[in-house]
């Protein structure tokens, strides 16, 4: 791939210098200066009960809004890292003996500007920006653990259906992005 470069005068500044433009050989400016803008890990934290599948989420004072616990990456870190230091720092959980987070994600979003979903290589990171979020599962496997989730008002159990129709368990809104990607993504079974 050749790379053309192609000068572009600025309009009303004589004397100014030409600022030159990278071309992409097939036409259009090329764009290296995309960015990520966003690389979260997202906990999808689930109750098995005889009823079905809950899902924890919690609400955000700040925000007023519901939403899934979701860690921002930090550098050299892995996105299950920072889900497990986000987990343990807000619930006051211990990974070792409270929760089971699974070891690869359960979905991987690359998602554009106007907040659409894309499969991951559907679209070009290196010309477009995007941010990338991970879906890791995680399972609550102690009465104790459960007990202390639910003694913190701000969590809420949540039913899938709950979920799409982009309320919490009382009937608090979700955060609009998470509920953009999981309304696109489909993540939980529908039916319960």
């Amino acid at each position: 791939m050749t790379l053309q470069l192609t000068q572009v005068s600025r309009p009303n500044q004589s004397n100014a210098a030409p600022v030159v433009s990278p071309r992409h050989p097939r036409g259009g400016v090329r764009r290296d200066t995309a960015m990520l803008m966003f690389d979260k890990a997202v906990g999808l934290i689930r109750q098995v009960t005889d009823e079905g599948p809950l899902w924890l989420v919690r609400f955000n004072p700040a925000t007023e809004c519901s939403e899934f616990i979701e860690s921002e990456r930090l550098e050299q870190e892995s996105y299950r890292d920072s889900l497990y230091r986000e987990i343990d720092w807000r619930l006051g959980l211990d990974r070792k003996r409270d929760y089971l987070l699974s070891s690869v994600p359960r979905l991987h979003l690359e998602i554009s500007p106007c907040g659409r979903v894309h499969p991951p290589h559907t679209f070009h990171p290196a010309a477009n920006n995007y941010g990338r979020l991970e879906l890791y599962a995680a399972e609550v496997y102690r009465e104790a653990t459960l007990d202390a989730i639910a003694a913190d008002p701000l969590n809420c159990w949540t039913r899938p259906v709950e979920i799409y129709a982009g309320v919490d368990g009382v009937g608090r809104a979700l955060r609009l992005d998470q509920f953009q990607w999981i309304e696109q993504s489909e993540p939980f079974a529908k039916s319960v």
